[in-house]
């Protein structure tokens, strides 16, 4: 667009200053005031959808690379990129034209959800025990700016979002590849764990990554075989690194999507490889590897049980958005629940929870209604990966970016941009009568 805002300023000179472009300009023919403002303006909105478009690539690809602060929270340096990048041309972007971003997500029952339920995540802050409760509402409002964000960026242009996610996911592959060869090469023991860098410097976070980036990556059709053997390549990548990371949950994440691929993708490849999954799954049952027994269950019941009384404890309001709590299970000191739905509860009692379901439910219907498209199989596809894996690790809903948001927002994000493009269709045609 910058390029065309520059033709644009180029044009107004050539207009009314005959066929040849040699001749010299015309007093009344060269550009006005209004004119180069306008052309200004147009290389600015540009410049400012190009950040944005790299704020939301470095967001997901940053949490890769950039150095973490306490507890694995996304360091400050990361932060102030993404405030530069993606908050701040996300925000500009929100409140041009009068707002009308809002006024073309206010219509849809999901944004109108995910609204309640940052209001009343706001609201919790009133009786959460924090030292600094500011802190957690700056992290309720890059939530939303994430996903004001992905629809100032492709939420009229869907194809921006699959070359996006596309590039993203070759990135991801590529980080992918370099720390499983450190990984291979330092002669690790078999029951160490790959990690990443930052914020995903566990196992589980890594895998829940990475796998999220192969899962959307495999919804792309390629017609081509260059770019068909590329995309398996850079899967085989991902794949590698989510099998050295030993993460059980993200396996089983990964195979639930494989089996029921082809209720939104038909054709014989999505069938031989859930043939092949079942087969695998199967004989995994029947002849347990030792690395799928050796760790149990990881204290999963336990916490699940103590999660409860948590939530019986303080069942309406919940603790507080980001109150700090503690469990323990197996000698440990956990500071979560390692499950998305008794995390909410917790924190948000259980009207959080309420707010929560349906607008998951809203995020798997779009996904189903849209399932011919490659960003509703991707919507789809995420979604049945993020159920399955935010069982068992990643329940921080409303915080900081990290692999959760990946799971959580960014499928609810892209369900958005095509609930909103169905709606402005149907209203089309009301206008021209």
């Amino acid at each position: 667009m910058a390029r065309h805002g520059l033709k644009d300023l180029a044009g107004l000179g050539t207009q009314g200053g005959g066929s040849s472009p040699a001749l010299p300009l015309a007093r009344d023919a060269r550009p006005g005031p209004a004119a180069l403002c306008m052309a200004a303006v147009r290389a600015c909105l540009s410049c400012r959808e190009a950040v944005l478009g790299l704020g939301l690539a470095w967001l997901m690809v940053g949490m890769l690379l950039m150095p973490a602060g306490v507890s694995y929270n996304p360091g400050r340096l990361y932060q102030f990129t993404l405030a530069a990048l993606l908050y701040l041309p996300a925000l500009w972007f929100a409140l041009r034209d009068r707002a009308r971003l809002w006024r073309e997500l206010w219509p849809l029952p999901a944004f109108r959800a995910f609204l309640l339920l940052l209001g009343w995540a706001a609201l919790s802050l009133a009786w959460a025990q924090l030292r600094h409760p500011g802190d957690e509402f700056g992290r309720l409002c890059t939530v939303l700016l994430f996903v004001l964000g992905w629809h100032a960026w492709a939420g009229a242009a869907p194809h921006r979002a699959a070359r996006l996610l596309a590039v993203v996911a070759w990135g991801m592959a590529l980080c992918a590849l370099a720390y499983s060869i450190v990984f291979l090469a330092q002669g690790h023991d078999e029951d160490d764990r790959i990690v990443g860098e930052g914020v995903v410097a566990t196992a589980n976070y890594a895998a829940a990554a990475m796998g999220a980036a192969c899962v959307w990556l495999a919804q792309f059709p390629q017609r081509r075989w260059p770019r068909r053997a590329a995309t398996w390549v850079a899967m085989a990548m991902l794949l590698l690194f989510v099998g050295l990371t030993q993460s059980r949950g993200v396996w089983l994440a990964l195979a639930a999507c494989a089996l029921l691929a082809p209720l939104w993708w038909p054709g014989r490849t999505a069938r031989m490889i859930a043939a092949l999954v079942l087969l695998a799954v199967l004989a995994a049952v029947l002849w347990p590897l030792p690395i799928l027994l050796e760790r149990g269950a990881s204290y999963r019941p336990e916490i699940f049980r103590q999660a409860l009384h948590l939530i019986a404890a303080h069942p309406w309001l919940g603790l507080g958005q980001g109150t700090p709590f503690v469990i323990e299970a197996g000698g440990q000191q956990l500071t979560h629940s390692h499950n998305v739905l008794t995390q909410t509860a917790i924190e948000l009692g259980l009207p959080g929870l309420a707010l929560l379901l349906p607008l998951w439910a809203l995020t798997a219907w779009s996904g189903w209604r849209h399932r011919a498209e490659p960003l509703g199989r991707v919507v789809l596809a995420l979604w049945v990966y993020a159920s399955v894996a935010l069982q068992f690790d990643m329940p921080q809903l409303l915080d900081s970016p990290r692999p959760g948001w990946l799971l959580i927002w960014l499928p609810f994000a892209l369900a958005l941009g095509l609930e909103a493009r169905d709606r402005a269709r149907r209203a089309a045609p009301a206008r021209v009568d």
